[in-house]
């Protein structure tokens, strides 16, 4: 399991180029006046599973944008979703807060499908958690997919499933 320490190692072995800000612990979005002025745009998560718990699914989008679950589940072809159990969180490897797409390298089993809105490619440089909420990163896009990949999962982009508030 990958701690925030051995994550950012593994970003330089991997020569991923980041900015690494540290700043006060954030809960959510909410809390930006707590950031230090930054240059990648601030991506939100999600951890989703279906009424059953087959599926967990894990999307990340602009922190501005507004998901739409249910057309969601329907361009992923899944059942309809809420929101997963703190317990799920043990696939990323962090706690509620922390969540980072860079979460799916601890996902060795990929038991977490990873879905994006399609919007979020014109982002190429994003801000998200290396792990830890007491720090972000300034990544570039194609990085993170290139990890993402590496690491066995599927990124799942998908149309018309996130409005901007």
């Amino acid at each position: 399991m990958l701690t925030p320490e051995k994550l950012l190692l593994t970003l330089d072995s991997e020569h991923v180029a980041y900015t690494l800000y540290h700043h006060p612990p954030v809960g959510s979005g909410d809390d930006d006046a707590l950031f230090p002025p930054m240059q990648g745009h601030i991506v939100k998560n999600l951890v989703l599973t279906d009424k059953k718990h087959r599926h967990l699914v894990l999307f990340t989008l602009p922190l501005e944008a507004k998901a739409d679950l249910r057309a969601l589940s329907t361009a992923l072809n899944l059942p309809r979703f809420s929101f997963a159990r703190t317990s799920d969180l043990a696939y990323l490897g962090v706690p509620p807060g922390m969540v980072s797409p860079l979460g799916l390298l601890n996902d060795v089993g990929q038991e977490i499908l990873y879905a994006e809105p399609e919007e979020l490619s014109s982002y190429p440089l994003i801000n998200c958690h290396p792990l830890r909420n007491s720090m972000s990163i300034d990544i570039g896009l194609q990085d993170v997919h290139r990890l993402i990949e590496k690491s066995g999962h599927v990124i799942h982009r998908v149309a018309g499933v996130i409005s901007h508030a």
